[in-house]
């Protein structure tokens, strides 16, 4: 065994952490010197690597991560900590973020880094939540993607889909089981959708496949809306469905080409063939 000096263990620190947090936060703990312990470390010289195994706590100014084992190489390009993995990192902006996994791991250098954790992914910041089987980053630009059973809780809309993912404002998702925007109160599912959020609201966002939207209407009731495509507008307050459009409200239901629906006011414009049915009050 040879004893590990300071700067690896300070390079190990910058590694797994990054993988707990955003871009930007990531990039806040690479000048920073940190403290690693375990039960037992080796350091290969040939081979570079450094593995640690048994109650593995590393410490630095920007937060602490645990785990049960972790090996990398000391050049700086990849570095893994497993089981039982938690971290807690404190964010540029001051808000605290806490991350559970199996597994964490580094591929890269620096700024230009592929960060991934797996294994029951969950992520907290703020009021914010983050759950998935796998989630990875790139450090070179804020960008996340997230895959398997995916569950995420924000400010501008909460999700429930199969993949995630964000790149600077624009947003994806596929398979989605439910999406709800919070500003006008829709719930969405879709076999994918894309969109932007801008000032944490969405303000644009296309679904397509099997689109099932719903939102409350003035009356108290709901409006259900269906089509192959739709398309949301903040700005506009619309929502613009095309391809087997159907519009149901409690005792009418409107089905045409494409249709309109203003969100605001609850108005309806159907184009191609538009064709409404409803109930009679059969009251004597």
């Amino acid at each position: 065994m040879r004893k590990v000096k300071k700067p690896v263990m300070s390079l190990v620190v910058r590694i797994v952490a990054a993988a707990a947090i955003t871009a930007c936060a990531a990039g806040a703990l690479l000048a920073q010197e940190a403290t690693l312990t375990a039960d037992s470390m080796n350091y290969n010289p040939n081979s570079r690597v450094i593995t640690v195994e048994g109650n593995v706590h590393i410490t630095g100014q920007a937060g602490e991560i645990f785990g049960d084992a972790g090996r990398g190489s000391t050049v700086g390009d990849n570095f893994e900590m497993w089981g039982n993995v938690k971290g807690r990192f404190t964010h540029k902006d001051g808000s605290v973020v806490n991350i559970t996994c199996a597994t964490a791991s580094l591929k890269g250098r620096d700024k230009n880094s592929v960060v991934t954790a797996s294994g029951d992914v969950r992520i907290t910041r703020g009021t914010e939540r983050l759950a998935a089987d796998a989630v990875r980053w790139s450090t070179s630009v804020e960008s996340y993607s997230a895959t398997g059973n995916v569950l995420g809780s924000f400010t501008a809309y909460s999700i429930d889909a199969d993949a995630v993912s964000r790149n600077l404002n624009a947003f994806e998702a596929t398979n989605i089981r439910k999406f709800h925007e919070n500003s006008r109160k829709i719930t969405m599912s879709a076999s994918r959708a894309d969109g932007t959020i801008k000032n944490n609201e969405v303000t644009e966002m296309t679904a397509e496949g099997g689109v099932v939207a719903t939102t409350p209407n003035k009356d108290g009731g709901m409006t259900r809306i269906a089509g192959d495509k739709a398309v949301y507008s903040l700005a506009r307050g619309t929502l613009v469905v095309t391809g087997r459009a159907n519009i149901t409200q409690t005792g009418r239901a409107l089905h045409s080409e494409s249709l309109v629906y203003f969100l605001d006011s609850g108005r309806i414009d159907a184009v191609g063939a538009p064709s409404l049915t409803f109930e009679t009050d059969r009251k004597k």
